[in-house]
C-alpha cells in the first residue's frame, strides 16, 4: 500500500509517495533537505542565494559550490537538448533599443563550467529555477529509494520521478484530462501548460503536453520544448522516441504509439 504526504515549498506543491508506510516521515525529511539545498543556491527570490554571485560576476570567473555547479550543468544540458527553447539565461533590457551595446548578446552556448568555476559572458543573468526543480525531483526520488530501500514517487509541481521498486499495480500517475498512466521503475513524467491565449488559438497551438522520459529533467525540458514547437512538436517527439500526449487548443488529442 502506498503512503502519501504533501506540502508546499519553493512555490510548488511537493508530494512523496512511498511503498513502505513506516518510511514516510524519513522520506519527507530527506526530500525537504534536498529541496532546501537546491533552493538555497538557485532561488532568485532569496537574497542569500548563491546564484546572485554568478549573476553579478559579469564576465569574470566565479567559484561556486558543487550543488550550484551541478544545477547549472543540468540547465545548460536542457538548453542544448532543446536548442535553446529551455533557456537558463534572461537578457531583457528595457533600454536595449535606445542604448547601443558594446558586448554581443550573451548565449547559453557562451557559458563555460570547469569543475567548480563558472564563466558567463557580460550581460548574462541566470534563472534556472524550473530546471533545478526537475533536477531536484530526480535526486530526491533516487535518494529516498536508495537510503530507505523502498519505492518512491516524488513530485514538485507538474514534474514527477519514480525510483526503487514499484507498488503492486505499478505507479498510477494522474494525467491532466486523461485519467492515469503507469510509470515503471526509474521513469519520470512532466506536463507543460500553455499560457492563456491572447488571440483566438490556431490548430497548431498546444494546450498541454505531457512527456514520459527516463528522468525528470528530460521529461520537463521535452514538454516545454514541444509546447513551443507547434505542429513540429509531433515529429520532434517521435525523433527522440519519447512517450507523449499532446492536446491542442481545440481539445484534440495526439498520443505517440508508445503512450
Amino acid at each position: 500500500m502506498v503512503s502519501v504526504e504533501k506540502w508546499r515549498v519553493w512555490g510548488s506543491v511537493v508530494e512523496v509517495d512511498v511503498t513502505e508506510g513506516a518510511a514516510l516521515p524519513e522520506a519527507a525529511a530527506l526530500i525537504a533537505a534536498v529541496i532546501d539545498e537546491a533552493e538555497s543556491v538557485c532561488d532568485i527570490h532569496r537574497g542569500d542565494a548563491e546564484i546572485h554571485a554568478v549573476n553579478l560576476s559579469q564576465g569574470a570567473p566565479v567559484k561556486v559550490s558543487r550543488r550550484m555547479s551541478a544545477l547549472l550543468r543540468s540547465a545548460l544540458w536542457a538548453a542544448r537538448m532543446t536548442e535553446g527553447v529551455v533557456n537558463p539565461l534572461a537578457t531583457e533590457s528595457p533600454d536595449e533599443d535606445l542604448i547601443p551595446t558594446v558586448h554581443p548578446e550573451p548565449s547559453f552556448l557562451d557559458v563555460q563550467i570547469d569543475d567548480d568555476v563558472v564563466f558567463a559572458p557580460w550581460g548574462a543573468s541566470f534563472d534556472i529555477t524550473d530546471t533545478a526543480k526537475a533536477d531536484t525531483v530526480d535526486r530526491a526520488a533516487e535518494l529516498v529509494a536508495r537510503q530507505l530501500e523502498c519505492g518512491a514517487a516524488v513530485r514538485i509541481g507538474d514534474v514527477i520521478a519514480t525510483a526503487g521498486h514499484c507498488p503492486a499495480g505499478g505507479w498510477q500517475i494522474p494525467v491532466p484530462g486523461d485519467g492515469e498512466v503507469e510509470l515503471v521503475n526509474g521513469t519520470a513524467m512532466a506536463t507543460a501548460f500553455a499560457p492563456p491565449a491572447a488571440e483566438p488559438p490556431t490548430a497548431t497551438e498546444w494546450e498541454t503536453v505531457t512527456v514520459i522520459a527516463d528522468d525528470a529533467l528530460w521529461a520537463y525540458a521535452a514538454s516545454i520544448a514541444a509546447l513551443a514547437r507547434g505542429i513540429g512538436a509531433i515529429r520532434w517527439i517521435e525523433q527522440h522516441e519519447l512517450r507523449a500526449r499532446l492536446v491542442d487548443r481545440s481539445g484534440r488529442v495526439y498520443t505517440t504509439e508508445s503512450w
